[in-house]
């Protein structure tokens, strides 16, 4: 799916230096010359390219998470300077950013690397340089298998499946449709999803794998009418997903579900009327519920940042961001990466007021949180 006009919060390559300045700001604050040497943070990302929407709208959290840190005079007096590369997605791309970072710039950590293939591509790197990775920004459960270096603080997309799975069973919407396109996010969420249809015990649903050409696009919208569903799943992400949803709803008017990655803002605007109606799993709180301490922090801070709408993406980066900082925190202001690995498995749980992470030597999951929202054309709601 192509994405709107790139913000400025988003260079190709980029040293941000989230003080009290402007966040592209490339001097540092005064303070800072006098103090201890800052955190290096490392990021990977798609931050062009078809994929990109989610990952631009993080950083805008992550920014506003940093700048927040810095402006109280950092962590423990060091503040965190943020190396963030574009990769478009692609893992070679990754690991050669990644190398760069850890060799030209001397990152501490990597964090927040996004998507799924620009994490495998980064791992190449860090498995070897024995750096850890701290909230890979993806849900996909190729990296779910037990790793050292990494930490989520995120569901997994088979969770998020596992949440709309049992949502159908309980609707009576067994009858679904699920459009993927043949890429490998929609490769590995269509076999979340049939894991998840397995504890369910629904045998109603059927995958149509849509080819992105216009043709392809028409038969699959085709083939999905005539199977008459009674739900959708779009699971189809990519350059041709945004066409092909569109001319999907306007045949079939049935109940549609996707997983977090549709919760973006920018993706939501671009979808237009499409998008009304939709149900989606999200992995964060409601954004726009200050109720909840973390969203109002969250809230805050994104409006000190200026010039940024609060969404799930966003709220997403600054939950992440947060962890990070607690983690530096407790690993101290001479603090080593074996101390940071430390430190994370300290956070039994952790709760930043709303939301919880917990790991330990032996699990690095983070989190399971899940829950369905629905979105009206102006905001989701429970």
């Amino acid at each position: 799916m192509s994405l709107p006009h790139r913000s400025a919060l988003q260079p190709t390559r980029r040293r941000l230096l989230q003080g009290s300045a402007a966040l592209a700001t490339l001097g540092a604050p005064a303070w800072s010359h006098a103090q201890s040497e800052p955190w290096r943070i490392g990021q990977t990302a798609a931050l062009t390219g078809p994929l990109a929407f989610p990952f631009v709208e993080m950083n805008k959290g992550i920014a506003a998470a940093f700048k927040e840190v810095n402006d109280r005079g950092g962590i423990d007096g060091r503040p965190v300077e943020f190396f963030s590369m574009d990769d478009g997605g692609a893992p070679e791309k990754a690991a050669e950013n990644t190398l760069k970072l850890l060799q030209k710039d001397q990152v501490f950590t990597m964090f927040a690397c996004g998507g799924t293939t620009s994490v495998m591509g980064a791992l190449k790197v860090l498995g070897e340089a024995k750096v850890p990775l701290i909230a890979p920004a993806t849900g996909s459960d190729a990296l779910r298998p037990f790793n050292p270096l990494v930490f989520h603080t995120r569901a997994s997309y088979a969770q998020e499946l596992s949440k709309i799975a049992k949502q159908l069973s309980s609707t009576g919407f067994t009858k679904c449709a699920v459009a993927y396109f043949d890429n490998p996010f929609g490769k590995a969420t269509l076999a979340a999803f049939e894991a998840a249809t397995r504890e369910t015990n629904n045998t109603q649903w059927k995958p149509f794998l849509i080819t992105e050409t216009p043709e392809g696009i028409e038969k699959g919208v085709n083939d999905i009418v005539q199977f008459q569903p009674y739900a959708l799943i779009s699971l189809a992400i990519g350059a041709s997903g945004i066409p092909f949803y569109k001319a999907l709803r306007q045949r079939i008017k049935a109940p549609a579900f996707s997983i977090s990655f549709l919760g973006s803002r920018p993706l939501l605007a671009a979808l237009g009327e499409a998008s009304i109606g939709i149900t989606v799993a999200q992995v964060v709180p409601n954004p726009s519920n200050a109720s909840i301490p973390v969203v109002k922090a969250y809230q805050e801070a994104i409006k000190k940042l200026g010039g940024v709408d609060i969404g799930y993406s966003a709220l997403e980066g600054y939950v992440n961001a947060r962890i990070l900082i607690e983690a530096l925190r407790r690993a101290g202001r001479s603090g080593t990466r074996e101390k940071l690995v430390e430190a994370i498995h300290s956070m039994r749980p952790y709760d930043l007021g709303g939301f919880e992470v917990r790991y330990g030597p032996n699990d690095h999951s983070g989190t399971d949180f899940v829950e369905l929202t629905y979105f009206n054309g102006e905001r989701f709601r429970r």
